[in-house]
């Protein structure tokens, strides 16, 4: 017998973890089954760490896998199951050359514990890194209702979906950050190799020079006589930022300065509001029961103060009250899209329509980016600008000062 550790759920929905003696983990399912628990995640108790951080047993963190992965899987095992191959001959026939090490190595795990009698979904719950909670609820559901086709297109939608989001945002993003890191280098090797050079010219004539560059002189002098000192701080400074952004309050912090940067808050708002609406529609009209629809919508949210709110709609929906009217004690939440979802509650289509309106909402996302990179990229250009220009004058003009001050008869 070997040791499992289990994280369940009951009747009620609350969560429920704990260890148990099993053959195997299927075994373990079916004994947290038969107590009255859905297991969420059953693994061996063994690789502690990996466990807990929420991996795959014996996966290792260098071991990646792509998005692209579990789309392809999706799309492929919903082709197959529709045209009547058996789940086990379907997951088989995703196996391929171009599954990434961590995606290959889950998948044989699952049919392995398919092909011994365990059911889809309990065998992908075990591995939460590869398989989300999300993909898991909906192939349960699938499973209830007989519909694995529907359900796993419904799935490969949402994870295209999700992913069109996402590539939107890095797009938005990229650029501006990828200015600064360009502008950044050209100061520093302005700084570090051509303005020793303007020293050299300028040696014993200090006084003839402007303000502003023996200002920059004295900075490029000091960045090359104490710069073992000035990268060891900025390497530590970033290591701090980056521990401390792991913390929930600096994942917190982060999370506010996202929904506040001027031009960009309004887009992180879209984004966390779309996505969040896509996977409560998605789990409604895929038969998920509403309140672990909402607490699916909560994990799968992305920044903290998104989660508190689908949090607190989970807290109000327990004591009877309405979608809609929990969303609409959030300034997070525009009243158009309040007024849909009420119209989705009195014609009980909350699902579908809350899919239009994530669908909505993405256009307007679309149309976000687009605005904002029209407007920063002239702003980023003139403060390329003024600050490249700026140090190629403070560098040239004292050339033309000199020469006057140093000219015969002058």
């Amino acid at each position: 017998m070997q040791q499992f550790a289990f994280v369940a759920r009951d009747a009620s929905g609350a969560m429920a973890q704990g260890t148990l003696a099993a053959a195997t983990a299927a075994e373990a399912a079916r004994m947290l089954r038969n107590e009255g628990k859905f297991p969420v995640r059953v693994a061996p108790a063994t690789g502690k760490a990996a466990t807990a951080a929420g991996g795959t047993p014996g996966l290792r963190l260098r071991e990646r896998f792509r998005s692209e992965d579990i789309i392809f899987f999706t799309g492929q095992l919903m082709v197959m199951v529709e045209t009547g191959v058996s789940l086990a001959d379907a997951l088989r026939c995703c196996r391929g050359p171009k599954n990434s090490p961590a995606f290959a190595k889950a998948l044989e795990k699952v049919i392995e514990e398919v092909e011994a009698g365990s059911r889809f979904s309990v065998a992908m719950a075990a591995h939460p890194r590869v398989f989300s909670p999300l993909l898991v609820s909906l192939i349960r559901a699938s499973e209830a209702s007989g519909a694995m086709a529907v359900m796993l297109q419904r799935a490969n939608e949402y994870l295209v979906a999700q992913r069109d989001l996402a590539k939107k945002i890095r797009g938005a993003v990229t650029y501006p950050v990828a200015m600064l890191m360009f502008a950044a280098g050209v100061t520093v090797f302005l700084m570090t190799f051509v303005l020793p050079k303007f020293a050299a010219i300028y040696a014993g004539r200090e006084a003839a020079l402007p303000k502003a560059t023996r200002f920059l002189l004295s900075i490029s002098g000091g960045v090359r006589e104490y710069w073992p000192y000035g990268l060891g701080a900025v390497v530590a400074i970033g290591a701090g930022l980056a521990y401390h952004l792991r913390t929930a309050k600096g994942r917190r912090q982060l999370d506010w300065m996202k929904l506040h940067i001027p031009l960009v808050g309004g887009m992180f708002h879209r984004t966390y509001l779309a996505r969040g609406l896509r996977t409560l529609g998605t789990m409604i009209n895929s038969g998920v029961t509403m309140l672990e629809a909402v607490e699916l919508t909560k994990a799968a949210s992305g920044n903290a103060y998104y989660e508190g709110l689908w949090g607190r709609v989970h807290d109000e929906l327990q004591h009877g009250k309405q979608l809609s009217d929990v969303l609409a004690e959030h300034s997070f939440v525009p009243q158009t899209i309040l007024q849909m979802a009420r119209a989705g509650e009195r014609s009980g289509k909350l699902g579908p329509v809350l899919e239009r309106v994530s669908n909505y909402g993405e256009a307007e996302l679309a149309v976000a980016v687009k605005t904002m990179t029209a407007m920063l990229e002239p702003i980023i250009i003139t403060v390329l600008g003024s600050v490249i220009g700026g140090l190629v004058i403070a560098l040239l003009l004292p050339i033309f000062t000199i020469s006057r001050a140093f000219r015969p008869g002058g």
